[in-house]
């Protein structure tokens, strides 16, 4: 499968009576995509804001940011299931905005409360906007309240589809233009690459992708225009993660912005055919009771050996605890079949302290697992003072315009990931 991403770089987003995209600059009709947003009638008030880097902007209550992405005519429907039909994703050739970002707000969710409001913060300047990566952006966002007789869950899938459709509105501006640059992704079929590499390790990647300590969001979008809540563990050719199978649960720990630019694919991609033979993603959920947390990882393990024929995994969790006893027991069920598991970690707790405990509680138990990466801890993370904003989007009476934050740098969106995207790095001295 080959998909070829033609990547047109953007520097600035403005107001303009065409949408379109010249010499970096991404230009947007706000009424004609405020109309398009509406088409959906289980929104009303709908607003589009423009944010740039160093604007003294800040953005809070972000459920969820995406990379403006479209198929170019003939590849194939745009985010398959989700926005257009089904089909399949990964193959052909995709535009991509990169340096721009669709951010989706719920502000003005009602009844249910998935995260505190100033969570999900971007600083488009100042020290917030050093320490994630949606202050580099240039950030396009979605405002919008659910229509009269709306519940909360249909408002936040149909916010989420918005979203999407946003996505896809922007990148089809840049279809038609000459790419500034072009990345390509080429994995062949496993019967294509059993011969050339036969001498490399081949390397599995075993991917958690929602867990089910939360609530799931009913019509919530995930793969292929589906939630995941019941899935056993599927294999999925690494290209469709890029290409908008998959996106990220509501309000969920990472992003669908970073889905898409998924640093693990993306590494073991860079190494494939040099260091190892790349042999496949496979994507699960992290149950929340011992019998199918058990299933998962013996279904888990089974694909990798028997299917993908692994020699070793790469195994990344989603937020939470319980997911850990998941991660942990598909790594030792994997070292029983002879694959060699590598865990990327992030953990949360309380403290530093807590972190220590649960992390030694649960993989003391797993001799066999004896590879693990930190990747950080989300809860005991560095303070920040945050100076005050001349402009905050995302509440619904400004109130926070003109007052400092004092606020731990896990509340900065993209800050923060499981996935291994992080720009914080910890250094003993």
């Amino acid at each position: 499968m080959r998909l070829e991403l033609n990547i047109i770089r953007i520097t600035k987003v403005q107001s303009a009576d065409a949408t379109a995209v010249r010499n970096g600059v991404l230009s947007v009709n706000r009424q004609e995509l405020e109309e398009l947003v509406k088409q959906d009638t289980r929104l009303t008030d709908v607003a589009i804001e423009l944010a740039n880097p160093g604007d003294k902007c800040r953005i809070v209550n972000v459920a969820d940011v995406i990379e403006p992405r479209a198929r170019i005519a003939g590849s194939g429907p745009d985010f398959p299931g989700a926005v257009g039909v089904q089909g399949t994703a990964g193959h052909g050739t995709t535009c991509v905005l990169r340096g721009a970002a669709v951010l989706i707000n719920d502000y003005n969710i009602g009844g249910r409360q998935y995260q505190r409001p100033d969570e999900g913060m971007i600083d488009m300047w100042g020290p917030g906007a050093e320490i994630g990566i949606y202050g580099r952006t240039c950030n396009v966002i979605v405002l919008a309240s659910p229509a009269n007789g709306t519940g909360t869950d249909d408002y936040c899938v149909a916010l989420k589809i918005a979203g999407l459709k946003t996505a896809v509105y922007l990148a089809k501006a840049g279809a038609g233009l000459t790419p500034d640059e072009v990345e390509i992704y080429d994995h062949p079929s496993i019967r294509e690459t059993a011969g050339p590499l036969q001498d490399l390790p081949r390397v599995a990647y075993i991917c958690q992708v929602f867990t089910n300590q939360r609530v799931p969001l009913p019509g919530d979008p995930v793969l292929y225009g589906h939630h995941i809540e019941k899935m056993v563990p599927t294999i999925l050719h690494p290209n469709e993660l890029f290409d908008g199978a998959l996106t990220d649960p509501y309000r969920g720990y990472a992003a669908t912005y970073i889905i898409q630019n998924h640093p693990m694919v993306k590494e073991l991609y860079q190494n494939h055919g040099k260091t190892l033979h790349f042999a496949g993603v496979i994507i699960s959920n992290a149950p929340s009771n011992a019998p199918e947390s058990e299933r998962t990882a013996n279904v888990a393990a089974n694909l990798a050996k028997w299917i993908l024929g692994a020699d070793g995994a790469v195994l990344t969790k989603i937020g939470g605890g319980a997911p850990e006893l998941t991660m942990a027991r598909t790594a030792q069920r994997c070292e029983e079949l002879g694959i060699k598991t590598a865990l990327a970690l992030a953990h949360q707790g309380i403290d530093a302290s807590e972190i220590t405990l649960k992390a030694s509680t649960v993989f003391s138990n797993v001799p066999q697992v004896d590879a693990m990466v930190s990747m950080g801890a989300s809860i005991a993370s560095p303070m920040l003072t945050l100076p005050p904003a001349d402009k905050v989007v995302g509440v619904a009476d400004g109130s926070q315009t003109g007052k400092e934050l004092r606020r731990p740098a896990s509340d900065i969106k993209g800050s923060f990931s499981q996935l291994g995207d992080s720009r914080l790095v910890a250094v003993r001295y």
